[in-house]
């Protein structure tokens, strides 16, 4: 990715957002919690250092068998400020998860801008190797350290960590049940169209979204399968254009669409089953767009945030935080867990239709 954009992705909008709108998808004005209440891990792989936070609900160390999902902080952030920003603490302790918030190694922290290799070098990334691996090293640390059900398992992140997120999906679809892409793009190993100068949404210099999926697929190996995923996008972000959200759910429609053909089951069809709007009261309208498979169950939705730039939707209105977060939208956390809570790593959790389209 070029030096430019790099940049562009560490200055994460610098704007301060003073209002809170408290609503059910909207900020929920939690303060951020205090650095003791989370417990701290470290992950020593293959040269790099990396430390990370856990939020465990109070109480739920007796317990067994709860989801995990996992938060992946964007460029020119902490661990720390994610877990303020985001929002799921909260939903821990009201829905019983533990979430982990993963820290850049040193490399990334001070050679980097605090970004994922995978928005930086996405070539380097990969199964067992790259950040890719040591996060999957320190998802399956806090899974046997908390007893977390392996089939619930889940991964977000926002700008660089959409961008991880992505690859997470592709080089460990079996252990992440469900991936979150915020602000972020496709899985390619190199700079997506979407972030060059009159690049395409639909494709990158490699080809279109089908050519995506492809490749996709072929670095799943025996291991693909079918991944359901959330983008959430806001459509002024000046830092990743839109484009490149749209460019993300064509990818994952089209690899979740071939890999059904391949078991001859009815694809998933590039048209939503169903389309959504609404408004935050005092804050941003946005579009929910839902895509189904044969038996009907949402497989991929893409949120469109009118109006927001590169924030996490629907985060934190505490100060500290407020060039990393607006409140004005849609919470972020509470439409991606709503999504993955569907789902199970063997497939869904039940008839999605029962539980309602979000």
């Amino acid at each position: 990715m070029r030096r430019s954009t790099l940049w562009i992705l560490s200055a994460v909008c610098a704007a301060a957002i003073a209002v809170a709108v408290g609503i059910s998808v909207s900020s929920s004005g939690v303060a951020p919690r205090a650095a003791d209440a989370f417990q701290h891990g470290r992950l020593s792989e293959r040269g790099g250092v990396y430390d990370y936070l856990v939020y465990v609900p109070p109480g739920l160390r007796a317990r067994s068998a709860v989801p995990l999902v996992v938060v992946l902080h964007g460029c020119d952030m902490t661990a720390g400020q994610m877990a303020a920003v985001s929002g799921y603490d909260a939903l821990a302790e009201r829905d019983q998860l533990i979430v982990l918030y993963p820290e850049v190694d040193a490399l990334d922290a001070y050679g980097h801008g605090r970004c994922w290799m995978g928005a930086w070098t996405p070539a380097t990334e990969g199964r067992g190797a790259g950040d890719a691996g040591a996060i999957a090293g320190m998802t399956r640390a806090v899974m046997s350290r908390w007893h977390a059900d392996p089939s619930r398992v889940y991964v977000i992140g926002i700008s660089a960590g959409g961008f991880e997120a992505a690859i997470l999906g592709v080089y460990y679809p079996d252990l992440y049940a469900a991936i979150g892409i915020h602000s972020g793009a496709a899985y390619t190993e190199g700079e997506p169209a979407c972030l060059q100068p009159g690049g395409e949404a639909g494709g990158h210099a490699g080809g279109t979204a089908a050519a995506l999926a492809s490749a996709a697929i072929a670095r799943m190996g025996p291991r693909a399968r079918v991944v359901p995923v959330i983008v959430i996008h806001g459509d002024m972000d000046n830092a990743v254009p839109y484009g490149c959200g749209q460019q993300a759910i064509s990818q994952w429609l089209s690899v979740d669409s071939q890999l059904l053909g391949r078991a001859h089951r009815p694809g998933v069809p590039d048209s939503p089953a169903s389309a959504r709007q609404a408004v935050i009261p005092g804050g941003h309208g946005y579009t929910v767009l839902s895509y189904t498979d044969g038996p009907g169950c949402v497989v991929a939705q893409l949120w469109t945030v009118h109006g927001m730039g590169h924030f996490w939707s629907g985060g934190s209105a505490d100060p500290s935080v407020a060039r990393y977060s607006d409140p004005r939208g849609p919470s972020a956390a509470a439409a991606s867990w709503a999504f993955f809570s569907r789902w199970r790593l063997s497939g869904p959790a039940g008839p999605c239709a029962a539980r309602g389209q979000r």
